[in-house]
């Protein structure tokens, strides 16, 4: 009987163990999942940042060519043909 009873403990510890093993292996695949959302997102930004400074470049060139623009067709005006 005695031994039935030890028997039963280890039994019980072992579940105990493997249980705990199980919830280990989780975490360390949830930290994996979560270092490559993590990387995703730095990607994502990194993307986002570039066409922003992008679209800046392009708004900093159009307005450039409006003044441009704008310059020209005041020189243009001083010319009269005919």
């Amino acid at each position: 009987m005695p031994g039935e009873v030890l028997e039963q403990i280890l039994d019980q510890v072992n579940v105990g163990t493997m249980q705990i093993n199980q919830v280990a292996t989780a975490a360390e695949e949830q930290t994996a999942t979560t270092s490559e959302i993590t990387s995703y997102m730095r990607r994502s930004t990194e993307v986002v940042q570039r066409t922003a400074q992008g679209a800046q470049e392009s708004g900093d060139a159009a307005a450039e060519l409006a003044r441009l623009s704008a310059d020209l067709r005041s020189e243009v005006k001083q010319f009269r043909l005919g």
